[in-house]
């Protein structure tokens, strides 16, 4: 048994999570509200038999350590140690070997010392160095940063970095290099470097900006192994202290805001490398503070890209601000004309749905009707996705009140837009109709499946029960997989007259499908259902839906085939398919 299980088994997760939260009973399991996301009615959910969580609400879940991790901002080695010391456990010394992943840090590691040495040492740096000075920029920040200079040649990086042990794959595979038919050349080249440093302090790649004109103005290090631009925050390695003492991040856009923000003093500011915010990116935030205030030069609101990513940042239960900086391009051009001009822009930022209402406002003509119109449809759907209730009712009086509206029926187009984007119960996916087919981007085939799987996972006490129905009936090839092993485990206990255990069942699964089984074993199936009758029911009526959409599908495919088949004029396939069809319209009229 390794370090992490030892630990997991002498450590109850009910015990270390009621530290931080009132779990209250329910059924098996315990609940409350999800402390990484907003929500009024819990859908965090604890399960002391699997020793694990999972919110319904935000989709996270995981183990003692994930939780640990998400709550306190932990990184993995330092929960380990944490709660190996909390469990009396001596962790295991293993020999360290040298992995892919290991060379590209290297690597990376020695580009860094090559490209600082060319900027801060040697001659071909100067113009460099008297550039980032004319910028306002410090040598105490050039040396936190570690900002660097590539030269303006083809091969210099690449030369350097094989002479000192590194191959030309490793070159290639950190996107330090280019591949050419000689091996490779420097992707950098002529720029100024910015190193990519996580909040492990892990050199993962570098940005680059032109000193000599040239396109592009930035470049970035390519998706490597060891870097994802998605999962990243430039500056975050200086700030994640700040921020989590601060309980905000400011985001900007570029390095030179992040770096001239904390040499003016503002050390809880970090670069998204990019407007529209991910979803790694909001994890990232959330492990160190609850708000967050966007400072980009762009109207966000107009950006799809950008609301997408802010409506990612309100279901993390983020509180969202809006920087405007009064006659400035950005905050780099504001602190070296004024540091107060930032100070004051951080100190009146707006709350995104004002910024939202006033950014309409400057876009649209508030005297015509017809602007008015535009403003609401606008609106409206954004108003839909506010997570938190009492934040989207204010915004509806608001709305109602700038539109000239009657608050009714902006409350009613709201809530018509939610019901669309709202997840619906398992059980309600019955009632879903073909114009109604998609919840939360999951087709009702999808959730008929996930709710097969649940039910199979919750059979009613002293129930014997072995499903017969083929694996053909999952599209999704986890599920089949999932069953399979569901079939093969209820035979056996079948055969034996034990009854279902869950750990039982798990512990010959495969680690892929453990996140699977876990989500679904989690969800809070109808209290009706613990009656075998009402759970067999059910069952059968999950199983039946799914075989119909099984011959829908079938009779789709059919259908085009009698198109095609009627357009070559071969009458004889023509006859055959269509008696298929009658044959399949009939077995699904019978079901």
């Amino acid at each position: 048994m390794d370090d992490v299980e030892l630990i997991k088994q002498k450590l109850n997760i009910v015990d270390l999570i009621s530290e931080y939260l009132t779990l209250k009973k329910s059924g098996v399991n315990f609940k409350t509200v999800c402390p990484f996301h907003s929500e009024k009615t819990p859908s965090f959910v604890v399960s002391p038999e699997r020793q694990i969580w999972h919110c319904f609400g935000c989709q996270k879940g995981g183990d003692h350590f994930t939780f640990l991790m998400e709550k306190e901002g932990m990184e993995f080695k330092e929960t380990l140690e944490f709660l190996a010391k909390r469990a009396g456990v001596t962790l295991q010394k293993t020999p360290q070997k040298t992995d892919l992943k290991d060379r590209l840090f290297a690597v990376n590691l020695k580009a860094q010392e090559f490209f600082h040495y060319i900027l801060t040492k040697h001659n071909l740096g100067k113009k460099a160095l008297q550039y980032l000075k004319t910028r306002g920029i410090t040598e105490g920040s050039i040396e936190s940063f570690g900002i660097g200079y590539s030269l303006n040649s083809w091969e210099s990086l690449t030369k350097f970095l094989l002479k000192r042990g590194f191959t030309v794959a490793e070159i290639l595979g950190s996107g330090l290099g280019v591949s050419s038919k000689s091996g490779c050349y420097d992707r950098f080249r002529g720029r100024i470097t910015f190193p990519l440093i996580d909040g492990k302090d892990q050199l993962r790649g570098f940005a680059g900006r032109v000193l000599y004109p040239a396109e592009p103005k930035y470049i970035n290090t390519p998706q490597t192994p060891i870097f994802d631009k998605s999962n990243f925050l430039f500056g975050l390695n200086l700030a994640k202290g700040e921020i989590r003492s601060k309980k905000e991040a400011i985001l900007v856009e570029g390095e030179m805001d992040v770096i001239l923000s904390h040499q003016a003093g503002f050390r809880n500011v970090v670069a998204s490398k990019g407007t529209a915010l991910t979803e790694g990116q909001v994890d990232l935030i959330k492990k160190y503070a609850e708000n967050i205030s966007l400072s980009f030069d762009m109207d966000l609101a107009g950006d799809s890209a950008a609301r997408r990513g802010i409506e990612l940042a309100d279901r993390a239960g983020l509180n969202i601000k809006i920087i405007q900086i009064e006659g400035e391009k950005d905050a780099a051009e504001a602190i070296k004309d004024d540091p107060g001009i930032w100070q004051k822009a951080i100190s009146e930022a707006v709350a995104i749905y004002d910024y939202y209402l006033t950014s309409t406002a400057k876009r649209f003509d508030t005297k015509k009707s017809a602007d008015l119109k535009k403003i609401g449809e606008e609106l409206i759907s954004i108003w839909a996705k506010i997570t938190n209730d009492f934040e989207r009712e204010k915004y509806i009086t608001r709305l109602a009140a700038f539109i000239k509206t009657d608050e009714k029926v902006i409350r009613d187009a709201v809530n018509k837009a939610r019901s669309t984007t709202l997840q619906r119960n398992y059980s309600q996916v019955f009632q879903q109709t073909a114009q109604d087919n998609v919840i939360l981007g999951k087709n009702r085939r999808e959730l008929l499946e996930e709710y097969l799987i649940a039910l199979l996972l919750h059979p009613p006490l002293d129930f014997t029960f072995v499903p017969n129905f083929p694996e053909t009936l999952f599209f999704k090839e986890n599920f089949r997989q999932i069953y399979v092993l569901l079939v093969l485990y209820m035979d056996s206990i079948s055969f034996k007259s034990e009854a279902f255990n869950i750990s039982e069942y798990v512990s010959g699964l495969p680690k892929e499908l453990l996140s699977e089984v876990d989500k679904l074993y989690l969800t809070e199936l109808d209290g009706k259902l613990n009656d075998p009758k009402n759970w067999q029911k059910e069952l059968e009526a999950v199983v039946s839906e799914l075989k119909k959409a099984l011959i829908k599908a079938s009779l789709e495919r059919l259908s085009l085939e009698i198109k095609n088949a009627q357009e070559f004029g071969n009458m004889e396939v023509v006859e055959s398919l269509n008696k298929r069809f009658r044959d399949l319209s009939v077995k699904l009229k019978n079901l």
